[in-house]
């Protein structure tokens, strides 16, 4: 692995993409149209499209593949965008491929990336946009800590059906990261 940088968790193996994930990042979410109800590139309509996704995560040292050791396969993604490092604010993202949803992985390697740069980096907060109608991921952000800060009136499209959906925004700072984590 080189100079690789790797987080692992008791399940996942974390790390940066490769020139060589296109396929299994292809197979794995590239063509799920669950995806398109809440995230706009998706599904994909091509392998070219997750060509250049892709290259554009291969030198963002923030863009992590979500591996499950036990299998070897890669089951999602999960990136955080730092516009301003001198804020201290970066707002997560993550996507897990239909066929390996609800099985605790977003929250594993949502948990992880908020050790890492609330704990490890010393950043502020992390935020996360979700769509109000993705049930699941706003369940997953309430459990894992995070609060609602407000909600962005029709940001989201479902591109299956046009309608319009408010993004509901939410947050956490390093100290609720660090009283969440204390319960023991």
């Amino acid at each position: 692995m080189g100079g690789e940088r790797v987080l692992e968790t008791e399940r996942l193996r974390i790390r940066h993409f490769r020139e060589s994930d296109v396929y299994e990042c292809w197979e794995s979410w590239g063509q799920d149209a669950s995806l398109g109800r809440y995230i706009v590139p998706y599904p994909m309509t091509d392998m070219q499209q997750m060509k250049t996704l892709v290259q554009g995560f291969l030198s963002n040292t923030n863009a992590w593949v979500i591996e499950d050791k036990r299998i070897e396969k890669i089951v999602g993604y999960i990136a955080i965008d730092i516009p301003y490092k001198q804020l201290g604010i970066g707002e997560i993202g993550y996507v897990i491929g239909e066929k390996y949803q609800k099985q605790g992985y977003a929250y594993e390697a949502v948990h992880c990336m908020l050790e890492e740069y609330l704990m490890k980096q010393s950043m502020y907060m992390i935020e996360a946009k979700c769509n109000e109608t993705n049930n699941a991921s706003l369940k997953l952000l309430e459990k894992t800590g995070f609060h609602v800060d407000g909600r962005l009136r029709s940001r989201r499209v479902d591109l299956s059906t046009g309608e319009r959906n408010d993004l509901i925004v939410v947050s956490m700072t390093q100290d609720e990261f660090i009283h969440c984590n204390s319960w023991g």
